[in-house]
């Protein structure tokens, strides 16, 4: 199995959490549903037009962070916009919502960093993602068309890789690099996590959608994440290993 790999990377970003309402929560992960959007506009395809192609039957998709981050709340000014005239922000009609953003731990020098890896059954999809990854055209490193998650949040990609993965079924005790569903590990390995520094999350997360933006029977998943960005010891009962050397799991 072929596995394409590349990093999105800036200095804020905003996942905005289903249930947020008046306060915009954000996760510290990009969900599965973020991450088929950012491929997705990476490949041209239309808003709303891909959900059933990034499916969970079509697509493998696993993420891990890379740096430290944590989150910090801003007050953001939302501008009530009724005809292009007022996007110069004219209208007096505005609210401010305070707005949960994501960052590195110090902005100054930091960024945040979001290691992604994915498999297409589509062997078309896999072709032109190796060509982004291995010949990627230097405005994809330039900030100006990959956001992370909300469009103020702009960043760059950063190539990887393209590896050969094998699907591993057997509970074995391992690193584990991208963040965890839950419901595929049996331990956490606390008493050998002594060397690094770790600060576990677990979130509840939306993985797919139907045609309509409602999340599947399947969607909605508990994942584990170290927000320190360094691998988590698990007895895990199923995972993928890549010719590098890494383990990963899929979203799913």
């Amino acid at each position: 199995m072929k596995v394409v790999s590349f990093s999105v990377n800036g200095k804020m970003a905003h996942f905005r959490k289903v249930h947020s309402n008046a306060s915009v929560l954000s996760y510290f992960l990009p969900p599965r549903t973020t991450i088929s959007g950012i491929v997705a506009g990476l490949l041209g395809m239309e808003r709303d037009t891909y959900y059933e192609t990034f499916s969970i039957d079509n697509c493998k998709i696993a993420v891990a962070c890379q740096m430290p981050i944590k989150k910090c709340m801003q007050k953001l000014n939302h501008l009530m916009i009724k005809s292009k005239n007022d996007l110069n922000g004219s209208a007096e009609n505005y609210s401010q919502a305070a707005t949960e953003l994501v960052i590195p731990l110090n902005i100054r020098t930091g960024y945040v960093s979001y290691q992604i890896w994915i498999h297409h059954s589509d062997n078309n999809i896999m072709e032109k993602l190796e060509w982004i990854v291995n010949d990627m055209p230097m405005y994809y490193t330039q900030g100006i068309s990959v956001a992370l998650g909300t469009a103020f949040n702009l960043g760059w990609i950063e190539k990887k890789g393209v590896y050969e993965a094998e699907e591993v079924y057997k509970s074995d005790v391992v690193d584990m690099y991208s963040a965890i569903p839950m419901e595929y590990i049996d331990d956490i390995k606390l008493q050998n996590m002594t060397d690094r520094w770790y600060r576990l999350i677990k979130e509840e997360v939306p993985l797919e959608f139907t045609k309509g933006r409602k999340i599947t029977e399947r969607g909605l998943k508990n994942i584990l994440i170290n927000i320190e960005g360094s691998p988590i010891k698990v007895t895990a009962k199923q995972y993928v290993k890549l010719d590098n050397g890494l383990n990963i799991m899929w979203m799913q």
